[in-house]
C-alpha cells in the first residue's frame, strides 16, 4: 500500500469515521479530487485501518462502463466480498436482474428496498458497517439512491459511508444527487485533495532515491507531474530507469512510466476524455478546440469545457500532451486497426483548416487510403521540407506522392522532382527511377527543364551513352510560351560539361568569352566562364577577378553551390590559395546542410585540395576522408575519384605508402576517366607509383593524364602539374632529356601569376642542371614557393638545397636548409622524397658507351653517400636521420648498390669501396 504524504489531515478526519462509528451513529464522507489527486489510496487506507478497527467494510468501484446497468454498485457491495445466504443471494440477484425492465427509476420501491436492507443486515450482524466507494461519480442511479434510503432506514445498524469522486465528471443526475443531497447533509464531511507541494513531492520521491537527489530534482518533478502523487512515484521510476544512461546529477525527464501512468488515469476517466486526448496527441501542435471537436465530432464549447473541468485536473493540457512520452502512449491506445483510419481523417480536417502542407503530409504518410487531393499535398510538403533542408522527408513525401499517382503524365513529372531532389541526399537512391524517365525522354515526354536532373544523374552515375540520349533529346521545351526558342537550362547544361565530363563534351564549347560580363548573366554562366578561362589560360587576372565577384554574389544571395563550386575551383587552379581558403571557410559555413549532402562532400573536397596544395596535409586528409564519409561510395558514382585522388596525394606524401596503396585499389567506374577528376586521379596515382620506386608505371599514368588534358583542351598546369610529376619520373630512370624538355614546355604555359606551380616546376628542372647550376634556381623556387603559401614543396626545396650544398662542399649552407626541411616537414606531417639525381656531366653525356668505369663511378651522388655512411657502420635509421630521407629510400639505394658493385650485403661494401671511406 502506498505512503499517504501531506494527508494528515485527512486521515485524521477518517480515523474519526470508524473510531466513532458505533450502532445508531454514522457519518458520510466525500473524498473529492480531480484524477490522480491520490483518491483511491486514501480510501484504500481507511478501508484496511478500519479493518483492523474491527468495522465490517464493503467495498466497490464504480466504472464508466457499468453506469448505465442498474444496482451495479449495490451488487458489488452485498455479493463480491462476503456470502449471502442462497435464498438471500437468489433475491438480490434476481432484483438485480430484473429492475431495469422496471422502466426509469423514480420513487423508492418497497419490493426492492427491503431485500437489500435484510443482505445488508445480514452482512453487518452486530458489528460497525463502513461502505466504501471508489469513483462514485460513475455509480448507477439506482444503486445511489438506494443506498441513500437505505442509510435513513437500517434503524439501529447506520453505515458509514465513504465516497470518492471527481467533480464535473460522470452523468448529470449522478453529480446532482451528490451536490445536491449528499454534500448537505448534515452529517456529512467533505475532504478535498490538493495537489502535493515540493516537499510532499520530495517526501514521495525519497521512497525511490536518496534523501540528496529528491530534495534536488523535487522541484522539477512537481512542474512536470501537477503535484500529482500518481505522477510523482512515475517520475521516480524513470529517473531509476535512466541512472545507467545519463549524467549523475541529470534532471528529471518524463519517459516511458510517466506516459504509461498519465494513459491509465485517462482510461479511468470517462470515454469521452480519453478520445479527446488521443484526439490531442494525435493532432500535436494543431490541437485547436475547433480541430479537435471536428475529429471528436463535438462542439468546441463542449471540448472546451471537458478539457478545463475540475475532474480532469490538467490531464488535457498542452504541457502535459506535448511531453513525447505521454503523446507517444495515448496516441498508442488507438486500436491498431483504427490507427490509418484515424490518420486519414486528421489530414482532412488538418487540409481543411488549412494547415502547413508537411503537418498534414504526416497524416498522409500514416495511411493506406487514396486521397484525391494528396499528391498535391505531398509535394507541396516537400517543397517546404527542401526549404528546410530536410532533404528525407522531401524524398518520403515525393516517393509517396509517386505512388498516389493515376495519371502517366503526372507520375513522370512526380519522378523527375524525385530524382532532383534524392541526388542531393542519395544519388543511388535514384537508379530505380532513371530508367522510366530515361524512356520517357526517348518518346519527347519531358521538357528540356526536366531532363536536367536525369541528365545530372546519369552522369554522375557514369551512365554516359544513357546521358547522351537524353541530351540528344532535348530541344525546345514543349511546355515553354510560344516563341521561345532557347533554353536557359539546357544552355547551361551544355556550357557545364567541358567542365565537368569533357570526354562527352564537344570542344568547341570552351570557345567564346573568356569571362562573362556581371549583371548580364546568371551566376552559372559566368562562373563556367571564369573555370574555362583559366583551364584554358586566357585572361587569367580577369577570370579571378571574376571568380571573387561570383563568391561574393552567391553568399549575399544564397545561391545553388554550383557556381560557387566552380569559382573556388577558379582560384585554386589560379594558384590563388589565400583566397580560395577564405572563401571556400565562408561557402562552407553558409551553406552547412542547405543544399543536401552531395553538395556539402564537393564543396568539403575542394576544402582539402587547398589544404593540400598549402602543405597542411592533416588537415587535407581530416577533409577528404570527411568528404568521403558524407556519402556512402555507392552514392559517389563517377566523382568518387575527387575525393579519392585527395588521399592517394595526401597520404603518399606523409609516407603512409600502404594505406594510399588501399585507396588506389579501391573500385573506380570507368566513366570517372571521362571527367576532369579523372585526370585528377591518373595524377595522383602517378605520384604513387613515383612513391613507390616505380617510375614506368608512374610515367604510364602521368602521360595519360596529360594526352586527356590536351585533348580536352584544359591543359592548364596549376590545375593538374602532370608535367612535373613525369620530369621526376624521367629523372628516376636517369633520363634528363625529357624530363628538361617537359618543364620547359611548362613553364611556357604558365601566366606570370601562378607563383606556387612555378615554384615548383623551378624545383625539378634543377634537377636537370649541373650541381654548380642549381642553387640559383632553387632559391628562385623556394622564393616563389614562399610567397605562395605551399611548405610542403618548400620543404622539399630546402632539402634540394641542402644535398646539393653538402654535394658542392658547404656543409654550413646544407645545414642550414636541412635545419628548415625538417621544420617544414614536421609542420606538414610529411615524409622527405628521395634526393634529386646527380647532374649528369656534359664529359658522361658524351663518353664512350664501351670504356670502362670504376665500381664507385656507376654510383649517383644519392647512392654513394648511403653507400659511404653504411660502410661506415650506420644503421639504416641512422642513415635516414642524418640524409633527412625515409628508411625505405635508403633502402632503395643500397639494393641498387648492391646490384651495381655485384655484391650480396653491406660487409662487402668496406672492400669494394675503400676510395669511399676514409
Amino acid at each position: 500500500m502506498e505512503k499517504l504524504v501531506e494527508r494528515d489531515a485527512e486521515e485524521k478526519t477518517l480515523a474519526q469515521v470508524y473510531s466513532e462509528c458505533s450502532p445508531g451513529r454514522a457519518r458520510l464522507v466525500t473524498i473529492g479530487g480531480p484524477l490522480a489527486s491520490g483518491k483511491t489510496a486514501l480510501l484504500e487506507s481507511f478501508a484496511h485501518d478500519a479493518v483492523d478497527a474491527d468495522v465490517t467494510v464493503l467495498s466497490a468501484t464504480a466504472s464508466s462502463f457499468e453506469r448505465f446497468q442498474p444496482l451495479g454498485v449495490m451488487d458489488q457491495l452485498l455479493r463480491g466480498q462476503r456470502s449471502l445466504p442462497d435464498c438471500l443471494d437468489a433475491e438480490v440477484r434476481a432484483l438485480t436482474e430484473s429492475i431495469g425492465d422496471m422502466g426509469p427509476c423514480g420513487e423508492i420501491s418497497a419490493p426492492v428496498l427491503d431485500p437489500l436492507r435484510r443482505a445488508f443486515e445480514h452482512l453487518t450482524g452486530p458489528d460497525r458497517l463502513a461502505i466504501c466507494i471508489d469513483d462514485a461519480h460513475f455509480m448507477d442511479v439506482e444503486s445511489l439512491q438506494y443506498l441513500l434510503a437505505l442509510t435513513r432506514r437500517m434503524g439501529r445498524i447506520q453505515p458509514s459511508i465513504i465516497l470518492t469522486y471527481c467533480p464535473e465528471m460522470g452523468r448529470d443526475i449522478v453529480q446532482r444527487i451528490l451536490m445536491a443531497e449528499i454534500l448537505r447533509m448534515p452529517n456529512c464531511t467533505q475532504l478535498d485533495l490538493q495537489p502535493l507541494s515540493v516537499t510532499g513531492v520530495a517526501a514521495v520521491l525519497e521512497e525511490y532515491l536518496n534523501l540528496e537527489t529528491a530534495e534536488r530534482i523535487a522541484a522539477d518533478c512537481r512542474v512536470l507531474s501537477g503535484g500529482r502523487p500518481l505522477l510523482v512515484r512515475a517520475l521516480a521510476q524513470d529517473y531509476i530507469d535512466g541512472s545507467s544512461t545519463s549524467a549523475p546529477h541529470r534532471r528529471p525527464a518524463a519517459g516511458q512510466a510517466f506516459g504509461s501512468a498519465v494513459l491509465s488515469c485517462l482510461y479511468r476517466a470517462e470515454p469521452v476524455v480519453l478520445e479527446i486526448a488521443q484526439a490531442m496527441a494525435t493532432l500535436r501542435e494543431f490541437r485547436s478546440a475547433a480541430v479537435v471537436a471536428g475529429f471528436c465530432g463535438m462542439d468546441p464549447e463542449s471540448v472546451g469545457r471537458i478539457t478545463e473541468s475540475a475532474g480532469v485536473g490538467g490531464l488535457l493540457s498542452s504541457e502535459l500532451l506535448g511531453q513525447a512520452c505521454v503523446r507517444e502512449a495515448v496516441a498508442a491506445s488507438i486500436p491498431r486497426q483504427q490507427r490509418h483510419a484515424v490518420r486519414a481523417r486528421v489530414a482532412r480536417l488538418l487540409h481543411h483548416e488549412a494547415a502547413p502542407a508537411r503537418v498534414t503530409a504526416e497524416y498522409l504518410m500514416g495511411t493506406e487510403e487514396t486521397i484525391s487531393w494528396a499528391k498535391q499535398v505531398l509535394c507541396d510538403a516537400a517543397d517546404q521540407a527542401v526549404a528546410a533542408d530536410d532533404y528525407a522527408a522531401a524524398v518520403s513525401y515525393l516517393e509517396r506522392a509517386h505512388r498516389e499517382c493515376t495519371d502517366e503524365r503526372e507520375r513522370t513529372d512526380t519522378a523527375v522532382r524525385l530524382v532532383d531532389v534524392m541526388w542531393r541526399c542519395n544519388p543511388a537512391g535514384v537508379k530505380g527511377y532513371v530508367p522510366d524517365l530515361v524512356a520517357a525522354a526517348d518518346r519527347r515526354e519531358l521538357s528540356a527543364q526536366q531532363s536536367i536532373p536525369v541528365i545530372r544523374s546519369l552522369l554522375w552515375d557514369g551512365e554516359v551513352i544513357q546521358a547522351a540520349r537524353v541530351m540528344a533529346s532535348v530541344g525546345a521545351d514543349p511546355q515553354a510560351p510560344a516563341g521561345l526558342a532557347v533554353v536557359p537550362s539546357a544552355e547551361q547544361l551544355r556550357r557545364w560539361l567541358p567542365l565537368t565530363y569533357p570526354g562527352i563534351a564537344p570542344t568547341a564549347e570552351l570557345d567564346g568569352p573568356a569571362v562573362a560580363e556581371p549583371g548580364f548573366c546568371a551566376l552559372e554562366d559566368r562562373a563556367t566562364a571564369a573555370l574555362a578561362a583559366v583551364l584554358r589560360g586566357t585572361d587569367d587576372q580577369a577570370a579571378v577577378a571574376g571568380a571573387e565577384l561570383i563568391l561574393r554574389e552567391a553568399l549575399a544571395a544564397a545561391a545553388s553551390p554550383a557556381p560557387s563550386l566552380a569559382a573556388l575551383v577558379a582560384l585554386i587552379y589560379s594558384d590563388k590559395l589565400d583566397k580560395a581558403s577564405v572563401w571556400c571557410d565562408a561557402i562552407l559555413a553558409s551553406t552547412g546542410e542547405t543544399y543536401g549532402a552531395v553538395w556539402k562532400a564537393m564543396l568539403t573536397s575542394v576544402r582539402a585540395e587547398v589544404h593540400y596544395r598549402r602543405g597542411d596535409l592533416v588537415s587535407a586528409e581530416r577533409q577528404a576522408r570527411a568528404a568521403l564519409e558524407l556519402l556512402p561510395a555507392q552514392s559517389w558514382g563517377a566523382a568518387i575519384v575527387i575525393p579519392l585522388s585527395l588521399c592517394i596525394r595526401t597520404v603518399t606524401a606523409m609516407g603512409n605508402l600502404d594505406e594510399a596503396e588501399r585507396h588506389v585499389r579501391a573500385p573506380v567506374p570507368r566513366a570517372a576517366f571521362g571527367t576532369l577528376g579523372g585526370v585528377l586521379y591518373l595524377a595522383a596515382r602517378g605520384r604513387f607509383h613515383l612513391a613507390r620506386g616505380c617510375p614506368d608505371a608512374a610515367l604510364q599514368d602521368l602521360l595519360a593524364a596529360g594526352h586527356l588534358m590536351k585533348l580536352w583542351r584544359a591543359d592548364c598546369p596549376s590545375a593538374v602539374s602532370w608535367r612535373v610529376d613525369a620530369a621526376h619520373a624521367y629523372l628516376r630512370k636517369g633520363l634528363p632529356a625529357p624530363a628538361r624538355e617537359l618543364l620547359t614546355e611548362q613553364l611556357s604555359l604558365l601566366p606570370p601569376s601562378h607563383l606556387r606551380t612555378r615554384g615548383i616546376t623551378y624545383r625539378a628542372l634543377a634537377a636537370t642542371l649541373r650541381l654548380d647550376e642549381r642553387p640559383l634556381v632553387l632559391l628562385q623556387a623556394a622564393d616563389l614557393l614562399t610567397r605562395s603559401g605551399d611548405s610542403l614543396n618548400l620543404a622539399y626545396t630546402h632539402a634540394d638545397l641542402s644535398h646539393t650544398h653538402e654535394t658542392l662542399g658547404d656543409a654550413g649552407q646544407a645545414r642550414r636548409h636541412a635545419h628548415w626541411a625538417k621544420v617544414l616537414v614536421d609542420q606538414c606531417a610529411a615524409v622527405l622524397q628521395p634526393e634529386p639525381p646527380a647532374a649528369v656531366s656534359d664529359e658522361a653525356r658524351t663518353a664512350p658507351l664501351g670504356e670502362a668505369e670504376p665500381p664507385g663511378g656507376r654510383l649517383s651522388s644519392a647512392e654513394r653517400r648511403v653507400a659511404k655512411l653504411a660502410a661506415r657502420g650506420s644503421t639504416n635509421e641512422q642513415i635516414a636521420r642524418k640524409l633527412f630521407i625515409t628508411v625505405s629510400t635508403v633502402e632503395q639505394h643500397l639494393t641498387r648498390v648492391y646490384r651495381k658493385l655485384g655484391i650480396r650485403g653491406r660487409t662487402q661494401l668496406a672492400s669494394c669501396l675503400s676510395e669511399l671511406v676514409p
